[in-house]
């Protein structure tokens, strides 16, 4: 169990690292193709470099108008003091789903977001994940973060957080 909050950083790498093992997340991310589960697996070396670029742990976004992608930016949130053990503390995992609009429609029977979300949530929903607990779906809502970005705020609860 997890007693401080500096491991709180150790689980992010962690998720992260559980999501660039995962092709069609990589693809997603990777490709603005408009078919882009049908392109080419990435290497290694192209899905860990995802990481800080794609996969993101700080709620910050490349700056530059230039940079084309879609976006996870994983993300602790709602600390709170577990009522019945004040040594135990509750807490949210936020999945930020971000996709420039115009890479939205493909051609693989979906929007590019609920593609992306739909791996998500199969990749963690109800999977217990060490040192941070089960994670529980419980909510998504769209957001506007710019106009040349939107997209989806996935919210998991997770109560074995110490």
């Amino acid at each position: 169990m997890i007693r401080r909050f500096n491991a709180v950083g150790d689980n992010l790498f962690l998720i992260s690292n559980k999501l660039i093992e995962n092709q069609d997340v990589c693809k997603l991310l990777y490709y603005t193709t408009k078919t882009p589960l049908s392109e080419p697996s990435l290497t290694e070396d192209q899905r860990v470099g995802l990481l800080n670029k794609n996969i993101l742990i700080v709620p910050k976004v490349p700056e530059n108008d230039n940079v084309k992608g879609s976006y996870i930016i994983v993300l602790y949130d709602n600390f709170v003091i577990n009522g019945r053990n004040s040594e135990f503390k509750e807490a949210e995992i936020l999945f930020l789903v971000v996709c420039p609009p115009e890479d939205w429609i493909v051609n693989e029977g979906s929007l590019r977001p609920f593609l992306i979300m739909n791996q998500i949530d199969e990749m963690f929903n109800g999977q217990k994940l060490a040192d941070i607990g089960t994670l529980h779906f419980m909510q998504a809502e769209r957001f506007v973060l710019t106009p040349q970005l939107t997209g989806y705020a996935m919210t998991y609860s997770t109560y074995e957080f110490n």
